[in-house]
């Protein structure tokens, strides 16, 4: 069973394993013993962007992410990928979760970060 602290913890150690990334933000706020909140931003070699958000509220060891959003742009600006879960596309089989692709938006299942950040 893990609590917001392990993870915050656990997502520090996949952002180590990774190489030639500049961290320009990493803030972790814990709000209570089962509620906090995670921003980073990674500043790639090739000058790519990901940004990471996430509210997250632990119900008894099992995580609820309350909101996200794993946003990853080209260097120009242009989306290579933004996962989150605001809620404007009803009629997806996932609401609130999609994927914006450089093309389009689609049905989406929220990746884990591990799966983000180690993409």
């Amino acid at each position: 069973m893990k609590n917001i602290l392990a993870y915050f913890e656990e997502v520090q150690n996949l952002i180590q394993r990774l190489v030639r990334v500049e961290i320009e933000r990493y803030e972790e706020q814990v709000l209570s013993k089962d509620r906090g909140n995670l921003r980073i931003r990674l500043r790639f070699y090739d000058n790519s962007l990901l940004e990471l958000r996430e509210a997250i509220h632990d119900k008894e060891g099992m995580f609820a992410w309350l909101s996200y959003r794993y946003h990853y742009q080209r260097p120009d600006g242009r989306v290579i990928f933004r996962y989150d879960n605001t809620p404007h596309h009803p009629k997806f089989k996932t609401h609130s979760d999609h994927k914006y692709t450089e093309e389009s938006v689609v049905e989406f299942v929220r990746p884990s970060i591990e799966e983000v950040l180690l993409h």
